[in-house]
């Protein structure tokens, strides 16, 4: 098999994922207008929905057809220890449903997630958004992230005074006590503070200018291997909220325009880990 970062194999993940993508999106978008889906208890307050499954299935195993050789990570199937998916080579990993909140109760912002991942480092990332069908692409090959082909951008906000700021509640309720900490440091700071209910979505909108800097501090591989990659190539900076090196399975990110960045960062000093 080509190595994952080679041409030859970005292209073929790129045609796959422009099909793949709005495919499933088609069958999130039908369970969503006939709100004929079941929904499934898990631990905490999370749960999750018929839809969920059926899109994971239909992604998984397209993948899987397309490229039997290359391991997937996926919400819906995902291991409780995916530790030694760390240091692999060639992983796809997978949300098919990000923002199940918001879908079960007819709010129509929820995202899918696809990345290609070798070493914990995303070589393709795509997002599809069901309802308006946006479809956002990065490769590590290329200078630029993409909207529907056209290149996007973060936002050129500088001030912090003028910043539209977005985060979200993990299912971890305990790191819902570290938001409201970190929230407590930057409220007074920012113009707008939003929780929309679906990581994946929102940091598209970061990606494109819509927000200007977004905060959370538990997610998981799924959530942001596409969109990491996507902001970056949108010119974004990203780190965790303690301002370390920040890749995929880090569970905390702090993700801004480059001039907001080291501004919110100096507040959350010391507030969280």
């Amino acid at each position: 098999m080509a190595a994952p970062h080679s041409l030859r194999e970005l292209d073929r993940a790129q045609r796959v994922l422009e099909t793949l993508l709005p495919a499933t999106g088609e069958i999130l978008r039908e369970h969503f207008l006939s709100r004929a889906f079941t929904r499934t208890e898990k631990a905490g307050v999370n749960f999750t929905t018929g839809a969920d499954e059926e899109a994971d299935a239909f992604l998984r195993q397209a993948l899987g057809h397309e490229f039997p050789d290359s391991a997937q990570l996926s919400e819906e199937t995902a291991p409780l220890d995916w530790s030694a998916l760390l240091g692999a080579e060639d992983v796809w990993v997978i949300d098919p449903l990000d923002g199940t909140g918001n879908f079960s109760r007819g709010t129509p912002h929820f995202a899918i997630s696809v990345a290609r991942v070798s070493r914990g480092k995303p070589s393709i990332g795509a997002i599809y958004d069901p309802m308006t069908r946006d479809f956002y692409l990065a490769r590590l090959d290329r200078p630029h992230a993409y909207r529907n082909g056209e290149p996007i951008r973060v936002s050129p906000t500088e001030a912090l005074r003028e910043t539209v700021l977005a985060c979200d509640w993990g299912w971890d309720l305990p790191k819902r006590k570290e938001i409201v900490r970190a929230l407590d440091a930057l409220c007074t700071h920012v113009r707008q503070i939003k929780s929309m209910g679906s990581a994946v979505a929102d940091l598209a909108q970061l990606a494109e200018g819509r927000i200007d800097a977004y905060v959370h501090s538990g997610l998981k591989p799924w959530d942001v291997a596409a969109a990491g990659l996507i902001i970056t190539k949108a010119g974004g900076t990203i780190t965790t909220i303690a301002g370390r090196e920040w890749n995929i399975f880090d569970s905390s990110i702090l993700a801004a325009t480059p001039s907001l960045h080291p501004q919110i960062l100096r507040l959350l000093t010391g507030i969280l880990s």
